[in-house]
């Protein structure tokens, strides 16, 4: 059974910095949805996007391979 309602729009910068910012921890929902100047109701329903999660979680992964890299670097000694 097809969606009713206006057709989504694809994911746009604002949808990806709310990404970047839940993902790597730097805000409080609330905040993120107050710099974007919409609802938390707003950004609970980007969440609830598919597109937005698989974002979400390519993000996350991107974020542990990082790290992973950063932990297995030498140290550089002053």
């Amino acid at each position: 059974m097809a969606k009713r309602g206006r057709p989504r729009q694809p994911l746009d910068e604002r949808h990806r910095y709310a990404i970047m910012m839940l993902v790597w921890g730097m805000r409080t929902k609330e905040e993120i949805a107050e710099e974007l100047g919409i609802s938390r109701m707003a950004l609970w329903k980007w969440e609830q996007r598919e597109d937005f999660r698989e974002a979400y979680e390519k993000e996350y992964r991107e974020m542990v391979r990082k790290l992973q890299r950063a932990k297995k670097a030498p140290r550089k000694r002053a």
